[in-house]
């Protein structure tokens, strides 16, 4: 169980990957354009292991998945502008801060039914604001706050995307499934913003081609070796694992982009990485029993 938890290592490793390619991307490539290749390509690939394993394309709560998709597409679109006007690092832990906003959710649904709250993810949500603040002061100026926010916007979503997972999980939904309409909704959202804000698609070198197909290349690396750790490893340690994308990251920031890491970045930056994994473990414990 523990080695299979190995692959959310090797997850977090193309989600920094995919990342580092997306900031050098949005160099030429607007946002949307960026959002509709990278849902493109996992979706032309989760349709093909869908046929070999003969699942089904139809559901019964197309409204669950749309709203679960658009979530999401929201979620990724931000994440991506973030990281196109932040430094990689502070992007990548302010996109991760979703846990600590799932523990918050938690907190209501635990004083909403009239439970105790357990200490840990009050704690979890304190430690995680603070590192949030400390990390946007002063690594964050007021150029690029707006930036910040949105990727925080990420976090904010994951608690509504997390809960309708789960809802679908337990509905007897697969997990392709799941995937398909995410990817799905996300081509269609890329496409209409393409057209809508970003004035069509542009004409690209080759060099910006072969990374645009590596951002869909990692991201579906990415999504199934993810899968495959929550699915056999051991969940604490693969949530905890799942948090290594933020040093990865940080550390394709420093050495392929220049970027600068000060110590309130790096502080920052572990708050969240433990609020994330604290929160973790109470967090899944209430959803499991909702």
């Amino acid at each position: 169980m523990m080695l299979q938890s190995l692959w959310m290592l090797v997850a977090a490793f193309f989600f920094a990957c995919m990342s580092a390619l997306v900031k050098q991307c949005s160099l030429e490539a607007g946002t949307f354009e960026i959002v509709f290749f990278r849902a493109f390509l996992t979706l032309i690939f989760i349709s093909v292991v869908m046929r070999l394993e003969k699942i089904s394309f139809k559901t019964r709560y197309p409204g669950r998945h749309v709203f679960r998709s658009i979530c999401g597409a929201v979620a990724f679109t931000c994440w991506f502008a973030a990281t196109a006007h932040l430094p990689l690092g502070t992007a990548v832990t302010l996109s991760y801060s979703g846990p600590i906003f799932i523990a918050l959710t938690t907190i209501v649904l635990y004083l909403k039914i009239g439970k105790r709250v357990p200490w840990l993810l009050v704690f979890s949500v304190l430690l995680g604001f603070i590192g949030i603040c400390i990390m946007m002061h002063p690594t964050v100026s007021s150029d690029t706050l707006t930036w910040a926010l949105t990727a925080l916007v990420t976090g904010v979503l994951a608690p509504f995307i997390f809960m309708t997972v789960q809802k679908l999980g337990s509905l007897g939904e697969p997990s392709a499934r799941i995937v398909f309409y995410f990817m799905l909704v996300s081509t269609l959202w890329g496409l209409a913003g393409v057209f809508v804000f970003e004035g069509g698609f542009r004409a690209h070198g080759n060099l910006l081609w072969v990374m645009l197909l590596g951002v869909g290349v990692c991201s579906t690396l990415a999504q199934l070796t993810m899968t495959q750790a929550y699915a056999k490893g051991n969940l604490l340690i693969t949530a905890c694992f799942h948090f290594s994308t933020i040093p990865m990251a940080e550390f394709l920031s420093v050495f392929l982009f220049g970027d600068t890491l000060t110590s309130d970045a790096l502080i920052g930056m572990a708050l969240i990485f433990g609020a994330g994994v604290l929160s973790s473990i109470p967090s899944k414990r209430v959803h499991q029993h909702p």
